[in-house]
């Protein structure tokens, strides 16, 4: 468990990590990415309880989620399965789980301070609470020749799948761009990992 931790974790939150599993064991797994969730917590009478976390995720992003699915599992512990699965029982454990973690030395201070915003009241995904999730999506690694569609500039050509936009100007976590095949306008979320074109706005 703990060389699994180490891959996957800041060096600095291992041992708090493991330490969590050692009070209250439970079957971990690195999960391929899945577009619906970043974890996931089970629990059933004859296979136990049973915790995965999206292997793509980088660590900070990784250690919020596997704090998320433990505090599910602290829950079902004391209160066992009846209670609402995002509701105050979970968010006061969450909140108790993610305080000894919550420091400069474990997080980037552009991630802690809306991690301490998003703790005050932590929603069932952290992609719910833009500020972290945007600040989460800077440490992300991608693939090489790619870039966020925030960081293109103002009316640039770029590429998307196998499409060709124009970007224009922000709507709040989006852009307003171009289709230049059929001239039609969509907006595309600041996040989204797109290349830049060599065709040049005419």
């Amino acid at each position: 468990m703990e060389s699994l931790l180490r891959q996957h974790l800041p060096s600095l939150a291992v041992s708090y990590c493991l330490q969590l599993w050692q009070e209250h064991p439970f079957h971990f797994h690195v999960s391929r990415p899945r577009r619906t969730k970043f974890g996931d917590y089970s629990y059933c009478s004859s296979k136990g309880h049973r915790i995965s976390v999206n292997g793509n995720m980088n660590a900070y992003a990784f250690l919020i989620t596997y704090l998320h699915e433990v505090a599910h599992q602290r829950v079902c512990l004391q209160w066992g399965t009846r209670v609402a699965p995002h509701g105050r029982s979970w968010k006061k454990t969450f909140r108790e789980l993610l305080k000894p973690v919550m420091t400069e030395s474990i997080f980037p201070v552009d991630i802690l301070a809306p991690l301490l915003d998003y703790s005050c009241d932590p929603k069932a995904a952290t992609a719910s609470h833009a500020p972290l999730y945007q600040a989460l999506r800077r440490y992300d690694r991608h693939p090489e020749g790619t870039l966020r569609l925030s960081e293109v500039p103002e009316n640039q050509i770029f590429l998307l799948g196998n499409r060709t936009f124009m970007k224009h100007q922000r709507r709040r976590t989006r852009f307003l761009c171009t289709d230049q095949q059929n001239g039609r306008q969509y907006t595309v979320p600041a996040e989204a990992l797109v290349q830049l074109s060599d065709v040049r706005p005419e």
